[in-house]
């Protein structure tokens, strides 16, 4: 566990996520319903399992392709070991709340949606944007583009309506942003920006964060520079806003962030994870240091053991 400053037993970090999707899929199938059918790596992406003459798994074949439809693989397939595939298709999941149960995932090739029901037998994806972040509330999914635009998944039985409820905002694709909601309704885009500690090296640190307001009348954004008394909480976790009224060992207007660089998700080194809480009031970072920083993989995670204190 990171040793975090002043933060409250309820928020804790780390929680590692090489293989989150499959664990939350797992929890929700034994302490649930046994009917939450165990799903493969192969069932939603097309990664086709190579096997040797004895039968036993080697590798997987990922095929590669954009986010449009009809599909089309923009590069031959690659192949991948399963420990290594998992991290470059896996790259975050959502859960509705009781009784639906939907898990909506964000994965690889080309950020795309997918999800599943406790008692669907299939998987449904979209192939119609590339997605940075996605949250619930409300009954419905939303998720943010890498342009920064914001669309409504509403699922209902086997039918999905999607809505676009922010038009794209940037005219070109950021991959560290984020949506969250605020404790009195409003949706807010945050911005990432890193940089690299050394031009030959893929580690990263985070340098500035920028949090905006989502006006959804007017279809823009609106700077912002506090989050009043509540802390915002990134990375590969659900992203959320909790009240420092609620937690008082937070900081309000500051941003616990994880790392989550997806470039070194996917290569086989091992970097020092980039961890701290940002203050928007100073524009200053204090990084969280673990007792063991090259202990990296999995990556970490922030996790909330009481949800009912998630904005939902």
């Amino acid at each position: 566990m990171l040793p975090a400053p002043n933060v409250h037993d309820a928020v804790t970090a780390p929680r590692t996520t090489a293989v989150a999707t499959k664990a939350i899929a797992d929890i929700y199938q034994r302490a649930n319903d046994r009917r939450l059918q165990r799903r493969g790596i192969v069932d939603t992406v097309p990664a086709n399992p190579v096997l040797d003459d004895a039968g036993d798994l080697q590798r997987y074949d990922l095929s590669f392709y954009d986010a449009t439809l009809p599909r089309k693989e923009n590069q031959p397939p690659q192949p991948y070991a399963a420990d290594r595939l998992r991290r470059v298709l896996y790259l975050k999941v959502v859960l509705s709340c009781d009784p639906s149960r939907v898990f909506m995932m964000i994965h690889n090739p080309d950020r795309q949606l997918s999800f599943a029901r406790r008692v669907a037998l299939d998987t449904t994806s979209f192939w119609v944007s590339q997605y940075s972040d996605c949250i619930y509330h409300g009954g419905t999914f939303y998720a943010m583009n890498l342009l920064g635009g914001i669309h409504r998944y509403t699922i209902e039985g086997s039918c999905v309506t999607r809505d676009i409820v922010l038009k794209d905002t940037l005219p070109y694709m950021a991959y560290n942003m984020y949506i969250a909601r605020t404790s009195s309704g409003e949706f807010l885009q945050i911005w990432r920006i890193t940089t690299d500690t050394s031009e030959d090296s893929l580690e990263t640190r985070t340098s500035d964060l920028e949090v905006f307001k989502v006006d959804l009348d007017n279809q823009q954004t609106v700077d912002i520079d506090t989050l009043g008394d509540e802390s915002l909480f990134i990375g590969h976790n659900y992203s959320c806003c909790i009240s420092t009224r609620d937690y008082p060992r937070l900081r309000p207007n500051h941003v616990y962030f994880t790392d989550d660089d997806e470039y070194s998700l996917m290569n086989d080194q091992d970097y020092r994870r980039d961890v701290g809480v940002y203050s928007l009031g100073n524009i200053s970072t204090t990084e969280i240091v673990t007792p063991e920083p090259w202990l990296s993989r999995p990556i970490p995670i922030w996790i909330t053991p009481s949800f009912t204190k998630i904005n939902k």
